[in-house]
């Protein structure tokens, strides 16, 4: 019998098959389950002409036909064809993936249309259904392991689950196939979160809602938004290395608690100790005993021995095991207590030594360490001395660099390699670390050079090493000044062709800049974290990083009261116009008028010119039109007197608002012009993004529709390049107006469902709170009123949860509009 639809679980390897994506061949889906699931349905084309009519926002579809049509074709083929980067194809070819694998996978299938808008807008999935990263290598003797861990994440009573076990067990392996496992039993995903670069418990939650692309929208806090968003999700969260957090494990319970379908899988060295935890003590790999050694052609049915054989075939692809090493391989396994990391150790030095000769190496190297080594557990001390018995055969120069590295995040370029380390040459000597096995090569950057990372329990050791060296602080000061000159150097592309291209490199190196900025604050160089977060807030600010960088900010700005500098004005400048797109305009306003003030006590004109521009928005938002006009005149005025085309394309642009709303139309749409001329003469997308938007919304308030969707669609069209989503998620609400004006109603609940999936994927409450009042209204045009009651109740709740006053008011509005209709058709059909 075939198997049946629940028995096949497609992944992205076998999606790219199914597409005929290159290196993916077509014979990795003619192997049973898939052969017979397709072959149910009709064949291979069949399954892909049912990929193309499912519900792919318009970008997704494009990719789609066009993989469809050049299976073959390079990533520079995509690229030019979408008329974006290859770093931007990737990210629609993810997207695309993980909507493909909800359309296949049926526990993940999306609801009818009709139930996804009856039932709460944070049941929606999101385009990207999971972020799991992709194994470098195939994970050896724990298909048991993963089986039981599996079989115990499914029992409905446990919502909690911690794995357990030293450093180099392999437990962060092992969950990242867990997740795969389970990937069709949460219908809106499984997000992998890295957490071992953080000590702060304060940024557990930001780099969860980081992980989930949520940021808080309106007057809640980032945890309660969270909460919001998850209520109704089936979602499984894996928190990795929590250890340094374990203070936080009462907010992950907080989630659990809030949130029905959710459940999380943490990976600790020690458990969380909260109410509901169930705790699974990963074990080490099986190996058999040396003084009854198993005949040959069995010995690698034992994981640690197919694991160490593996490994040295990767370097020596003649390698096996025969009479002559076999004792001395099942001794090495033995003696390192089966501990995958610390067996890849020793296996790396079969490149210089035989297996035999490798034994009486460890077994001296081991010994000598046992009466220096700290007091550890027994299998941590195990793991401990195996790296540092590699660590002992470095040569000087590699240990000096091994050391050193460890004041990166989970990855590094070569170039910070180079320039935070005493090294002359950083990649022979990463090249080296390599070889052994204390480096990996991760990834290609944005820039297409090769990136590198260590494994948690190997960066531990390499810290031990640097503080015992005496050589930590140094390194940490250099790392904080060349995360400083980075961000430094990216500021500078701000409004020019490079800006989106720098923006994915300040993505990458997030976690080195969390790195510098927790250094610079823990040692008072508070000066220093105002000029990194004075320069990288508008990078943060497009990549929707809101909450984390206020928090920052807001350390920095208590810690940093009594400093009146340069960089200490452009974080309150910044946080000023974060703290507006998160509607909190109250904070918003006071944090613009302390950085105006010092400003003029400063004599900075440029940052005065800025920050008048911060308070005239308040001006705007809180009812004094006049004023607002007044300060950005002002503004205009200095900025003039600068020559800061971008400033004063963003003044006129705000000018152009204000006077809209003073009734001068033909004068503000003229000053409007005039600064998308700017910004389109400065090659500078984001802002023409923004100013396209901008023109759009006052064109549709004179009702010239043509204009209007015209320019909103350039603004979308760049936007989704640019991965701008909050401003996706307005512009389509805007263009499904622009339907709805024109009776074209399927098209504008189209765009306005894929603006609600969108607005909650970032946790903007109020942008979902729109989208269904419009969809409530569009109900009411259909006489469909149980359901336009439904959605503008939901509407509510979300303006209610997000604070939004104005929004409340209008909504409320439309209840009694709904209330005329319904009586107006019951007395029509009486």
């Amino acid at each position: 019998m075939p198997p049946s639809s629940s028995s096949v679980i497609w992944d992205e390897k076998h999606v790219k098959a199914l597409l005929g994506m290159r290196r993916h061949p077509l014979r990795m889906i003619q192997v049973e389950p898939w052969q017979s699931w397709i072959k149910q349905r009709g064949g291979v084309s069949q399954v892909r002409q049912a990929l193309r009519g499912s519900l792919l926002s318009p970008t997704q579809r494009e990719l789609l036909d066009l993989i469809l049509e050049h299976p073959d074709a390079s990533v520079t083929f995509f690229g030019s064809k979408l008329s974006v980067s290859q770093s931007t194809y990737f990210v629609y070819l993810d997207d695309l993936i993980q909507t493909l694998l909800l359309q296949l996978n049926p526990e993940a299938a999306l609801p009818a249309r009709e139930a996804a808008l009856l039932a709460d807008a944070s049941t929606r999935p999101s385009q990207s259904a999971h972020r799991l990263p992709a194994p470098l290598t195939p994970l050896i003797g724990a298909e048991e392991t993963v089986a039981a861990v599996v079989a115990t994440l499914q029992r409905p009573g446990v919502r909690l689950l911690t794995l357990t076990g030293p450093g180099g067990v392999g437990k962060t392996r092992l969950s990242m196939d867990v997740g795969a496992r389970l990937l069709g039993n949460f219908r809106d995903g499984v997000f992998f979160i890295p957490l071992e670069t953080l000590n702060d418990p304060a940024l557990l939650i930001p780099q969860i809602a980081r992980s989930l692309n949520l940021e808080k929208v309106g007057a809640q806090s980032l945890l309660d938004a969270l909460k919001a968003s998850l209520r109704e999700r089936q979602v499984l969260l894996i928190l990795d290395n929590f250890e340094q957090l374990i203070e936080a494990g009462s907010l992950v319970v907080e989630l659990l608690q809030a949130a029905a379908g959710l459940k999380v899988l943490v990976t600790s060295r020690e458990a969380l100790n909260q109410y509901g935890e169930t705790r699974f003590v990963v074990p080490e790999l099986t190996r058999p005993d040396p003084g009854n050694l198993p005949p040959l052609e069995q010995l690698e049915q034992w994981a640690a021995v197919d694991l160490f054989v593996q490994r040295v075939q990767a370097l020596h692809p003649t390698f096996a095991l025969n009479e002559a090493n076999k004792e001395a391989v099942v001794r090495i396994c033995h003696r390192l207590d089966g501990l995958p990391l610390a067996i890849e150790l020793a296996a790396a030095q079969v490149k210089h030594l035989a297996p035999n000769r490798v034994l009486p190496h460890l077994e001296r190297g081991l010994k000598s360490l046992r009466d220096t080594s700290r007091d550890r557990p027994l299998r941590q001390k195990t793991l401990w001395d195996a790296i540092d018995w590699s660590y002992q055969l470095l040569p000087d120069a590699e240990k000096t660099l091994f050391r050193q590295l460890a004041v990166f995040g989970r990855e590094w370029s070569l170039a910070a390699a180079q320039a935070v380390c005493e090294t002359t040459d950083a990649q022979a000597g990463l090249d080296g670390l390599t070889d052994k096995s204390l480096a990996r090569y991760a990834s290609q950057g944005e820039d297409g050079d090769t990136r590198f990372q260590m494994l948690q329990a190997v960066r531990e050791y390499a810290l031990d090493r640097l503080e015992a060296s005496g050589e930590r602080d140094a390194t940490q000061r250099r790392h904080a000044a060349y995360s400083l000159g980075f961000v430094e150097q990216a500021e500078r592309a701000i409004g020019t062709v490079e800006q989106p291209g720098w923006a994915s490199r300040i993505r990458q190196e997030h976690e080195n800049l969390q790195i510098a900025l927790q250094w610079m604050l823990d040692n008072q160089q508070t000066d220093m974290a105002f000029n990194l977060l004075g320069a990288v807030w508008r990078f943060w600010d497009m990549l929707n990083i809101w909450s984390e960088t206020r928090l920052w900010m807001d350390r920095a700005l208590a810690q940093g009261a009594d400093i009146n500098s340069v960089g200490r004005i452009k974080t309150l400048w910044g946080a000023s116009w974060l703290a507006a797109h998160q509607s909190d305009y109250t904070a918003a306003l006071a944090l613009a008028e302390e950085g105006l003030q010092l400003a003029r006590e400063n004599g900075e004109k440029p940052l005065i010119g800025r920050l008048l521009q911060n308070v005239a928005e308040g001006c705007f938002r809180f009812g004094d039109n006049e004023q607002g006009i007044l300060l950005i005149e002002e503004s205009l005025e200095i900025l003039r007197d600068l020559n800061d085309q971008e400033e004063i394309a963003w003044a006129l642009d705000h000018l152009a608002r204000g006077l809209w709303q003073r009734g001068e139309r033909a004068r503000s749409r003229q000053i409007l012009q005039e600064s998308l001329a700017i910004f389109r003469r400065m090659g500078h997308r984001w802002a023409i993004a923004a100013s396209l938007r901008h023109a759009g919304r006052l064109a549709l308030e004179e009702d010239d529709n043509d204009f209007a969707a015209g320019v909103l669609t350039e603004s979308l069209e760049i936007s989704r390049q640019l991965g701008a989503k909050q401003r996706i998620s307005e512009i389509l609400r805007e263009l499904a107006l622009i339907q709805w004006k024109q009776n074209r109603f399927d098209q504008a609940q189209q765009l306005l469902e894929e603006g609600l999936a969108l607005a909650h994927e970032i946790g903007d409450r109020t942008g979902e709170g729109w989208a269904l009042n419009w969809l409530g209204r569009l109900a009411i045009e259909r006489a469909d009123f149980a359901l336009a009651r439904q959605l503008f109740e939901k509407a509510q709740q979300l303006f209610e949860e997000s604070g939004e006053l104005s929004a409340i008011s209008s909504n409320l509005e439309y209840f009694q509009q709904l209330e005329l209709a319904e009586n107006k058709f019951k007395n029509g059909a009486g």
